[in-house]
């Protein structure tokens, strides 16, 4: 959900910002702005899904090391 809302608000923005340096003398800040905001979207999805990537990695590593301990015995 917070992606979705993170993709809405980078439409909003790069599209204005576009659309300023349609009509714009030097548009070139402008297309600066509307990739870079691209850009750090696609770079927080990233640093989002390898975040999760490395908590998957270690619950299994977790789960793997309880599964080959030992139980007592009960008494």
């Amino acid at each position: 959900m917070k992606t979705f809302v993170y993709l809405v608000f980078t439409c909003f923005i790069s599209t204005g910002a576009f659309m300023g340096a349609l009509y714009s003398k030097t548009p070139f800040l402008l297309y600066a702005v509307g990739f870079g905001v691209w850009a750090l979207f696609v770079w927080g999805v990233y640093r989002r899904m390898k975040k999760n990537d490395e908590r998957r990695d270690m619950e299994r590593q977790f789960q793997d090391y309880m599964r080959h301990q030992p139980r007592k015995q009960a008494r």
